[in-house]
């Protein structure tokens, strides 16, 4: 086969149902349930000291905004077609006929809210552009390190034809969902200042708004690639071009991180302020 052949290959998009027989080792889907699930536990005593003792609600709040946020999952799954085998622990909940295990909801929790509450934590201390860019490439790769593992032992699987995969791992679900998770620190750095006493409430839904949001401007490409009968190039480019929507975003977000910083709140001072490099 030439190389234009091969570029030009047709290849076929669709989602395809979780296969009856795929199971996987059952210490390794042990073994990875702690590992994902283990985090949002283990922030649960934290957050509730934060509460109680230095009168922080936000760690607390974005806990329960975590537990809702998995709801999405199924969602993600159906539309990047990934697999989790019939034998691992759970479910926790069902959506488009796939099993959600336990491990999920506590995994939201953790990387998806609690990473987010750190980018909010280094937004309000104070971040250049270079900054958020650097904050943005230290949580994807977090979530790379958390999945890995989990695809190289198939303790679930990304099937089909998924473009730049690694041990399993399709690398734009690194900048997708660090992207999601920056958002989602940005979307409480801007919110939370105006929210006071019932009203801050609304620092629940965060996680869900701004999750959904990032994957509404970036992931449409990917998921075409996915699901869409092209060529085998086009899935490659279009992987590509979720990556560049995704660093527009991060310019966005960074350039008003950066005019905020000397401002007394995150909207102040935008219009004429120099933004720091």
């Amino acid at each position: 086969m030439s190389l234009m052949d091969k570029l030009m290959q047709p290849m076929i998009g669709g989602t395809l149902p979780v296969p009856a027989d795929y199971a996987a080792n059952e210490l390794v889907g042990n073994l990875f349930t702690v590992w994902a699930g283990g985090f949002g536990i283990a922030v649960i005593p934290w957050a509730l000291y934060c509460f109680f003792k230095k009168g922080n609600d936000i760690p607390l709040l974005m806990i329960f905004g975590g537990l809702i946020c998995s709801l999405i999952e199924p969602m993600l799954d159906h539309l990047g077609h990934l697999w989790y085998p019939t034998n691992l622990p759970g479910p926790a909940f069902i959506g488009y006929d796939l099993n959600i295990p336990y491990l999920i909801p506590p995994c939201y929790v953790f990387f998806i809210s609690m990473t987010g509450y750190w980018a909010y934590t280094r937004m309000k201390a104070g971040l250049t552009v270079k900054g958020v860019f650097i904050t943005w490439f230290l949580i994807a790769m977090t979530d790379v390190i958390m999945e890995m593992p989990g695809t190289a032992t198939q303790a679930y699987i990304y099937y089909g034809d998924a473009s730049f995969k690694v041990f399993g791992f399709p690398l734009a679900w690194g900048w997708l969902n660090g992207t999601s998770m920056l958002l989602v620190g940005f979307l409480l750095y801007l919110i939370e200042p105006y929210l006071r006493g019932w009203n801050r409430l609304f620092i629940i839904p965060v996680s869900v708004v701004a999750m959904g949001a990032s994957y509404g401007m970036t992931a449409w490409p990917y998921f075409m690639s996915l699901n869409h009968d092209m060529p085998w190039i086009a899935t490659r480019l279009l992987t590509l071009l979720s990556l560049v929507l995704c660093l527009m975003v991060v310019r966005f977000t960074a350039a008003i991180v950066a005019s905020g910083h000397e401002a007394k709140n995150p909207i102040e001072k935008l219009n004429g302020n120099p933004v720091p490099a």
